[in-house]
């Protein structure tokens, strides 16, 4: 029994993104996302959600935007505005953040997205916050408070060998050497997360191509599929440009719904774990 959840991060970050996750889940294979609550648009993909019944989760957010909670010290900087992916790690693994500072941001996000009329059934970490130990039982610990029974896991499903060289192969490395311990924190409480998780490796490389290779390797379990469709924004950053078509007509693609078929793998959502 092969079951997969594949899911779309960053919903909220700006419109042309949004457009095409809505795309990859009604015309699709994309079966949940996650949404950014203090994204530039987050009151349209409300909205959005809300036509389409697209499941969704909260994407936790403490490194790009602005804090909802006005300024944290060490943080941000005077206006609220998050450091950025880098400087947010340098402060996560500092001695000591602000511990309840960060709570009352993450919390704020949380009922943002139930304050709107949404049900999220997830939680995950924007740039994989959740994996530093400064946040994992916290984030958990929120996931109780506010009846949310799911989570992204901790651990990669690809094994360290796939890992590709540069910039990204040093952010997996970093990622594995912080996953052993927030899986297992994930493991002692009751919050219920897949086997593992799909796609890291493929930041920025998946295409249908290299998608319907990962689906025809997939093995038995509960997973899940990371993805990041959308269309291209100028006006955006790096990580606006046409890869971001280019993942999305992967996950629109008839060769990868043949493999779903043929293989019998059973897609479903955080809620159904």
């Amino acid at each position: 029994m092969i079951s997969l959840i594949i899911n779309a991060d960053d919903l909220g970050s700006n419109l042309l993104r949004d457009r095409g996750i809505l795309d990859a889940y009604r015309n699709g294979i994309v079966t949940s996302a996650s949404l950014l609550a203090n994204g530039s648009s987050f009151e349209t993909a409300v909205l959005q959600i809300k036509e389409t019944g697209l499941p969704i989760g909260v994407h936790l957010n403490l490194a790009d935007g602005i804090s909802l909670t006005g300024p944290i010290k060490g943080l941000t900087d005077q206006h609220g505005h998050l450091p950025g992916k880098q400087k947010l790690r340098q402060y996560l693994g500092s001695d000591p953040c602000d511990s309840v500072a960060l709570r009352r941001e993450l919390a704020t996000q949380i009922e943002r997205i139930f304050d709107s009329g949404l049900q999220p059934d997830h939680l995950n970490g924007h740039q994989h916050c959740q994996l530093f130990p400064s946040l994992t039982s916290l984030v958990i610990d929120l996931a109780d408070t506010y009846g949310i029974l799911a989570m992204r896991s901790a651990l990669s499903g690809e094994p360290a060998a796939e890992d590709p060289q540069h910039l990204l192969g040093e952010e997996l490395t970093l990622y594995r050497q912080l996953s052993p311990a927030a899986h297992q924190t994930q493991r002692k409480s009751e919050i219920k997360i897949p086997d593992g998780l799909f796609g890291m490796p493929l930041l920025n490389r998946l295409n249908t191509a290299t998608l319907c290779q990962l689906l025809e390797e997939l093995p038995p379990g509960r997973w899940e599929l990371m993805t990041h469709p959308g269309y291209p924004d100028p006006q955006g950053g790096p990580f606006d440009g046409p890869q971001r078509q280019i993942e999305l007509q992967a996950l629109l693609s008839d060769p990868a719904r043949e493999i779903l078929t043929r293989r019998n793998i059973h897609l479903c959502t955080f809620g159904d774990l």
